[in-house]
């Protein structure tokens, strides 16, 4: 999936303001959880997830694999990346 700068923007500006972050990767697998880190060079973003089915609740976001991202914020604003389908 496409780093794109809106994505970018988002997870590194409004950090504070992002209640949840939800990835789906192929074949239906999807992570869930609090945004937990985000480092800046190289960009990475780890999530708390909720189900934690590994034994460990920390996840590393792989934008390579990444289907689909979807933020949520407190105020009830849905965001929602994915690469165009061609």
């Amino acid at each position: 999936m496409e780093i794109t700068f809106d994505l970018k923007e988002d997870l590194i500006t409004h950090t504070k303001l992002i209640e949840n972050i939800e990835v789906v990767y192929k074949r239906k697998k999807r992570y869930r959880g609090e945004l937990s880190r985000v480092k800046f060079v190289p960009f990475e973003v780890q999530i708390l997830d909720e189900k934690g089915k590994t034994g460990d609740p920390e996840h590393v976001i792989d934008f390579d694999l990444a289907q689909q991202i979807t933020l949520t914020f407190f105020d009830g604003t849905v965001k929602t990346y994915q690469d165009e389908i061609k």
